[in-house]
């Protein structure tokens, strides 16, 4: 662990300086001033032991994780759910390229985040444990959800640095597993583990946590929580019957149900109605700021992940806006696995001239037009073309240039305003400096996770409020579905398939419908027939269901498919105007972690992950 920069960081927050402060520095705080932090004062009681666990919580936001870091940094990089619009990072195009080195500080910098949510999980745990000593019995029910929520949270933590730089076969390189806080230097100096032991501590918490949590309260961990993300650790560590075992009460028990198709294509974007819903099992809950947010580093109650990747739109003048920094879209190939296969907008076959039209203006094909508001009018409904339309995920998804609405105040009037293709200039031009040809560039804003009312850093500074899934029950469906196919009864997986299948066409998802898959070989949406995705439908929802979550990462490393997409994305766009091609070694699977922690850790068990 980074303890040198983690206690920096510490010094940021109220909470991190009394964690840090009842057990690192005691010796140092041993002051007669009532109001500061010692033992005599803190914690004294379960209002205490509260705030020590809010701490944890917190972690979740921190600027190398949650709060800005995995999804335009990390996880959409790495699974090709954006494309580049900024073409000048090299590091981060290595990234999207499968080019990393050693050093990258966009991979390496969440080893950070995580290592201190570990540790603000450790230190609430010996916290609780102390005040137990003396705490009266009426606090016991109290104290045992507050235990059952942080070891929830180490093991969070750690399953978030397993993803990144874990190697996927048990017997890799895992992660370090720190039962408790250092109290002197050479506790400090700690191994890694592999990677199977890095999954057993993990479910090693969970259970433990299952046996203490009695709240139900959906805003924070509950033992429904904890279950799922069981039923998650051991299927991916390959204990298939006890995997089924809690898919099967996740399933059954739990009075968990998808939603409405309307209910989740809205529940992604920070509207309060939608979210904590009866199909998510646990969600990171996040809310905007904008009078006291910083989304610089500094603790907050939000998220910033959505700055990479903002929604572009038009102003009155026809100019393309970013509604952030606006360095990312998502990547033009997976509109093709959506299925979607209508010209780019800006094609001769699309964009009207002035000369062509008799007008002073350009526009649009009026066919055209009316085609992609089709698509919307009959989202949803049993009306929507199944043959011929695009997987209506793709509208959850994304945002489509010239069709889709953002709200944005330019020269001081708040208004609808038509999304614009992710480009600088004019909407009916190409900035030549990306390379981008208008016969072939797409480039739609990414729609989940993203704020869609207003300019993120004017309206909010930079804090959104979007809620982030980390299970819902989709997810707990297919690998219940991968687990049935496994033991050959593919009539049951296919009935899980298509529950999921269903919802995404408005159907009732627990009743036959005109679009269900009829078999676990028939083809899906995706427009490219060499896709691995073309006849795998348990595969291909997996993708559609959780596209653009930061999940599809973990099922690439889990199915060691990461060639697979390697291929089917080819290119990256950048540096400048030229496109990298995307290449593929299996080291890709594990990320480099920071040169820093070899600095304070002389562990000859802590080791850089291999192929760096």
């Amino acid at each position: 662990m980074q303890m040198k920069h983690i206690i920096y960081n510490m010094r940021t927050a109220l909470l991190a300086l009394c964690v840090a402060g009842t057990v690192s520095c005691r010796n140092y705080l041993d002051l007669t001033d009532p109001e500061a932090l010692s033992d005599g004062n803190f914690p004294v009681d379960i209002e205490h032991i509260g705030l020590i666990v809010n701490s944890v919580y917190g972690a979740q936001h921190h600027w190398f994780f949650l709060g800005n870091y995995w999804a335009g940094y990390v996880m959409y990089c790495l699974d090709h759910t954006i494309d580049m619009q900024w073409h000048n990072d090299q590091g981060w195009i290595d990234i999207s390229a499968g080019e990393v080195k050693a050093g990258n500080n966009k991979v390496t910098d969440p080893w950070t985040g995580l290592s201190l949510g570990v540790y603000y999980a450790n230190t609430a745990l010996e916290e609780i444990a102390q005040y137990r000593q003396t705490a009266p019995e009426s606090e016991k029910e109290a104290l045992d959800n507050y235990e059952g929520e942080c070891l929830f949270f180490r093991a969070f933590y750690r399953w978030h640095m397993l993803s990144l730089y874990g190697e996927p076969d048990m017997d890799g390189v895992g992660i370090p597993v720190i039962q408790s806080v250092p109290k002197d230097l050479e506790s400090m100096y700690v191994s890694r583990e592999t990677t199977g032991d890095s999954y057993a501590a993990i479910i090693s918490d969970l259970e433990a946590a299952e046996d203490l949590l009695t709240q139900t309260d959906v805003h924070r961990v509950t033992v429904w929580s904890v279950r799922a993300f069981l039923a998650k650790a051991f299927f991916f560590m390959g204990r298939t019957a006890d995997a089924k075992t809690y898919l099967e009460a996740c399933i059954n028990d739990s009075g968990k149900s998808l939603v409405p198709f309307e209910d989740y294509r809205m529940m992604f974007n920070g509207y309060d109605e939608y979210e904590y819903n009866s199909e998510s099992f646990y969600e990171v809950g996040n809310r905007a700021d904008p009078t006291g947010g910083n989304a610089y580093g500094n603790p907050n109650t939000g998220s910033t992940l959505s700055m990479y990747y903002p929604p572009f739109c038009i102003d009155p003048d026809g100019d393309r806006v970013a509604m952030s920094y606006g360095n990312q879209y998502m990547h033009d190939r997976n509109l093709v696995r959506f299925g979607y296969t209508d010209p780019a907008p800006l094609s001769a076959e699309v964009l009207v001239t002035p000369e062509e039209s008799g007008t002073d203006a350009y526009s649009l094909d009026p066919d055209y037009m009316a085609r992609q508001q089709e698509y919307r009018t009959l989202l949803g409904t049993d009306r929507y073309d199944y043959g011929n339309f695009p997987d209506p995920r793709l509208f959850v998804c994304a945002l489509q240039p010239f069709v889709d609405e953002v709200y944005m105040t330019i020269d001081g009037i708040y208004a609808p305003r038509t999304v614009a293709q992710v480009e600088f200039g004019k909407w009916w031009e190409m900035d030549s400096s990306t390379g981008n040809d208008t016969e072939t560039f797409y480039g739609w804003p990414v729609r989940k996770y993203n704020f869609l009312e207003g300019h993120l850093l004017e309206e909010t500074r930079n804090v959104a409020g979007y809620n982030i899934y980390f299970i819902r029950l989709p997810e707990i469906y297919l690998m219940y579905a991968e687990l049935l196919a496994d033991e050959g009864r593919d009539a049951e997986a296919l009935e899980y398939v298509n529950k999921v299948h269903r919802r995404a066409y408005g159907y009732d998802p627990d009743q036959p419908s005109p679009v269900d898959y009829t078999s676990l070989r028939d083809r899906t949406k995706t427009a490219d027939a060499e896709d691995h995705l073309a006849n795998n439908p348990l595969l291909y929802e997996r993708w559609a269901e959780m596209f653009g979550e930061m999940r599809w990462w973990e099922y690439v490393r889990y199915l060691r498919i990461g060639r697979q997409e390697a291929s089917y994305y080819k290119t990256v766009s950048g540096p400048g105007p030229a496109k990298s091609n995307i290449i593929w070694k299996e080291t890709n699977y594990a990320m480099p972690i920071p040169a820093s922690e070899f600095e304070s850790n002389p562990s000859p068990g802590m080791v850089q992950t291999p192929g760096y």
